[in-house]
């Protein structure tokens, strides 16, 4: 039996949903399942991993019925590394520099991810997201965050 493909994005996302259902619905009958009446504590999980489990077979399945075919791409790992450096810069530099000044290194650094970037709307981006930064965690939130370096 000769089994092709046709949407491997698809068939991928499904083997990935059956796979997490099943292991849901496993770990759930470690709890007391119970009855539709009376409820136990893995009775919920149970349930939503079968319909997952039951929606990534579907999918699957849908994935082998003859349609215009579709492959996965290569992965860019360009913008993949830049954005995570930017998370993990903006993360290191919080405290030292402050919201404003690692706001500007995450939102320029994640702004060369794209291929259409332009400067003039990395800066307006950035302007208006450090101001709403700030009205949201340092004025609404009051989260004790440094909104500058110490010295300055």
């Amino acid at each position: 039996m000769n089994v092709h493909i046709r949407n491997q994005p698809n068939f991928f996302a499904g083997m990935l949903f059956a796979v997490l259902g099943t292991g849901f619905s496993y770990g759930a009958t470690r709890y007391d399942v119970g009855t539709a009446a009376q409820m136990g504590p893995g009775f919920f999980p149970l349930v939503l991993g079968g319909l997952l489990a039951l929606l990534g077979v579907a999918i699957v399945l849908h994935s082998l019925i003859p349609q215009d075919e579709e492959v996965i791409e290569r992965t860019p790992f360009k913008p993949l590394v830049l954005i995570l450096g930017a998370v993990t810069l903006f993360a290191l530099l919080l405290m030292p520099l402050g919201l404003i000044l690692a706001s500007v290194v995450l939102i320029l650094a994640s702004a060369f991810a794209s291929h259409e970037f332009a400067w003039r709307y990395a800066l307006i981006t950035m302007l208006v997201l450090i101001v709403l930064c700030y009205i949201v965690f340092i004025y609404g939130l009051g989260l004790p965050i440094p909104v500058w370096p110490r010295g300055f």
